[in-house]
């Protein structure tokens, strides 16, 4: 029986990875009827920094993965126009799910701070694509949910002072920090913290 779910788990994530992280394109072959059962929810979420945070920190991400599994891993960065994007795609076959991400920096021990000016300290998307999968697979509805962070307040953007406001983010728990829980109809239910 474990091994039927995590089979369909999968078929979800595979059937929607398209949609939740690719692709915003609706398909007319995707039409679902009223009141048709879903079986899972499929999401997807994307971080991105500028190019230099990404060079200067190490972002350890904490999420929901697969069935309200906590994960934590090192981000590894997909760069194109001095954005570096994290994604990774999850989903929940159990009913009401919860999602969410709490993402941590730290300076590298070798960053050369000293003479350098940061562009910008904050993330530069920060968000969850989430969708409700029906028993054959087709999307039923979709949201976008923005995974918010405290600002903090920089009066100097000097290298020298990174440390400095990654310390503030830590104190308020994280850079990012958020989660949501969603019901078969995509309806929030509720939302929180990482602890």
């Amino acid at each position: 029986m474990k091994k039927f779910f995590y089979l369909m788990a999968m078929a979800i994530v595979a059937t929607a990875f398209t949609v939740s992280c690719g692709s915003d394109d609706d398909d007319d072959n995707n039409t679902v009827p009223q009141n048709a059962e879903i079986k899972g929810l499929v999401g997807c979420y994307i971080i991105s920094v500028t190019q230099q945070m990404a060079q200067l920190c190490d972002y350890t991400m904490t999420y929901y993965d697969i069935n309200g599994k906590l994960t934590t891993e090192q981000a590894t960065w997909t760069t194109s126009n001095g954005i570096a994007t994290w994604t990774k795609d999850v989903s929940s076959t159990v009913i009401p799910a919860t999602f969410g991400i709490k993402v941590n920096v730290k300076v590298k021990d070798n960053a050369q701070l000293d003479d350098i000016h940061i562009d910008n300290i904050q993330p530069v998307t920060k968000v969850l694509y989430l969708q409700g999968v029906t028993t054959d697979g087709k999307k039923a509805w979709d949201t976008e949910v923005a995974l918010g962070a405290e600002a903090v307040t920089t009066t100097d953007t000097s290298g020298k002072k990174l440390p400095e406001y990654i310390a503030r983010w830590e104190q308020r728990g994280g850079i990012i920090n958020k989660t949501y829980t969603f019901d078969k109809d995509g309806n929030q239910i509720s939302s929180g913290k990482i602890e």
